[in-house]
């Protein structure tokens, strides 16, 4: 019964190890987005993630905005044929969020973004410089991290600026 007992108890501070850490929550993204090639094009944030200017949300690309460029083929990637079969079957791209904010909390991509003067790596990483589409989010935005940097940017920490 005692080593029972042990390998019971070692099961579980392993699971909740490998929870904390966040294994097994990885997102597969429905194309592998290359960040950077797009970016040594030419191609700003904006003009695949159109809102983060003007909205709460940043937006993800939608397939009529791949197909700007990737209508015929330009490269022998297999990803962008992905693009034009997605289209082919009147569908759109099914991204996987990665970032999610608890309904309480009030986030806005134009406060930060536009307001705030902050640049999209602050919380995405150098995402610009990534070869592949992010699996898991590049922070964890509990709510300390967010109000250590407020704190350091000198804005207000009031409950009532990010809870609704």
């Amino acid at each position: 019964m005692k080593p029972f007992l042990i390998g019971l108890g070692t099961g579980i501070i392993l699971l909740f190890i490998l929870i904390s850490l966040g294994v097994g929550s990885r997102a597969e993204q429905p194309l592998s987005f290359n960040h950077k090639k797009h970016q040594e094009q030419g191609l700003e944030c904006i003009t695949c993630h159109a809102h983060f200017k003007d909205q709460t949300f940043s937006g993800m690309p939608k397939v009529a905005v791949c197909l700007e460029c990737h209508k015929d083929p330009i490269t022998q990637n297999p990803e962008e044929e992905k693009i034009r079969q997605i289209n082919k079957k009147g569908e759109e791209i099914h991204w996987k969020r990665l970032y999610q904010q608890p309904d309480h909390v009030f986030f806005s991509h134009r406060r930060h973004v536009v307001l705030g003067k902050m640049e999209c790596k602050n919380c995405h990483g150098d995402i610009g410089q990534s070869e592949r589409p992010p699996s898991k989010p590049w922070v964890k935005m509990t709510m300390t991290w967010c109000m250590d940097c407020h704190a350091k940017k000198k804005v207000t920490n009031d409950c009532l600026a990010c809870h609704v």
